[in-house]
């Protein structure tokens, strides 16, 4: 299975920010096995404090609570050399409110991004 913690960020009206933990340099995604219980204790193990896991299509999808998560523990994708690194990282998307409704918007999104599976992810915003 893969593991995708994110958090949501819908404070500014005009833009949604979409964080999500990616590994290898914020290009691949987190392959688990095991159980909910287990990949709970893993991730608050990690410093990933869960609020709610979602299983669609051998994907789980970790909902994190961003206010208790120390992000200063954490690389983003702003820190590190894309090409390069192979640090884990969170990675943000700003998604433009008015856009987001939009499924053409949303699939040319998800390509752009090339991981095929966020697009359980963006439905679930």
């Amino acid at each position: 299975m893969i593991l995708i913690p994110y958090y949501i960020d819908t404070t500014n009206p005009n833009i949604t920010v979409l964080n999500v933990f990616l590994c290898s340099g914020g290009h691949s995604l987190w392959p688990v096995e095991g159980t909910d219980k287990k990949i709970i204790k893993t991730l608050e193990e990690n410093g990933f404090p869960v609020k709610s896991l979602k299983k669609e299509s051998g994907i789980i999808y970790a909902l994190i609570d961003h206010i208790r998560l120390k992000k200063d523990d954490f690389y983003t994708w702003d820190e590190i050399d894309p090409k390069t690194s192979e640090e884990d990282v969170w990675r943000k998307f700003l998604i433009p409110t008015t856009l987001w409704p939009c499924p053409v918007f949303k699939e040319h999104f998800v390509k752009s991004v090339n991981l095929p599976a966020l697009m359980t992810l963006v439905s679930l915003i």
